[in-house]
C-alpha cells in the first residue's frame, strides 16, 4: 500500500506541459522580435541611404524625388511605400520616410497579437549639400 502512494512516475511529465506554452511563447517571442529588430535597422538603413541620395542629387528641375523614393524601395524587399520630400525650404532639410509591413514569422506570437504583420516605420533628415 505504501508503494502506491509515493508513485511519481508521471510528476515530471505533467510539469513539463504545464511549463510547455509559456517556453514556447517566450521562444517565439523572442524569434520575433529579433526579426522585427533586423528589419527595423535595415529600414533605418534605407531612409539613410535615401536621404543622403537625395542631398548628393537634389535638383529642383529634375525628378530627384522619384529617383529617391525608388532607391529606397530597392534598398529592401518589402517595402510598401517611400517618401522623399524637402521638410525645411528655409535650413534646406530633406526627410526620406520609408514604411513596411513586415510579417510576423512564428503563428504563436501572431495568434497572441491578433496581427499577422506590423507596420515599421524609419525617418531620416539630412542638410542639403548645395
Amino acid at each position: 500500500m505504501k508503494r502506491f502512494l509515493k508513485n511519481e512516475d508521471g510528476q515530471s511529465l505533467v510539469e513539463f506541459a504545464l511549463v510547455l506554452p509559456v517556453l514556447l511563447l517566450l521562444l517565439c517571442a523572442i524569434i520575433d522580435f529579433g526579426w522585427l529588430y533586423y528589419n527595423q535597422i535595415t529600414l533605418n538603413n534605407a531612409a539613410r541611404e535615401g536621404a543622403r541620395y537625395a542631398v548628393i542629387h537634389y535638383d529642383p528641375s529634375t525628378d530627384w524625388r522619384a529617383e529617391t523614393e525608388e532607391r529606397m524601395i530597392g534598398s529592401m524587399v518589402g517595402i510598401r511605400s517611400a517618401t522623399a520630400i524637402v521638410s525645411d525650404p528655409v535650413a534646406q532639410q530633406i526627410t526620406a520616410t520609408v514604411t513596411s509591413d513586415t510579417p510576423i514569422l512564428t503563428g504563436f506570437t501572431s495568434t497572441i497579437l491578433g496581427k499577422r504583420t506590423m507596420e515599421l516605420h524609419a525617418t531620416c533628415t539630412m542638410r542639403l549639400e548645395n
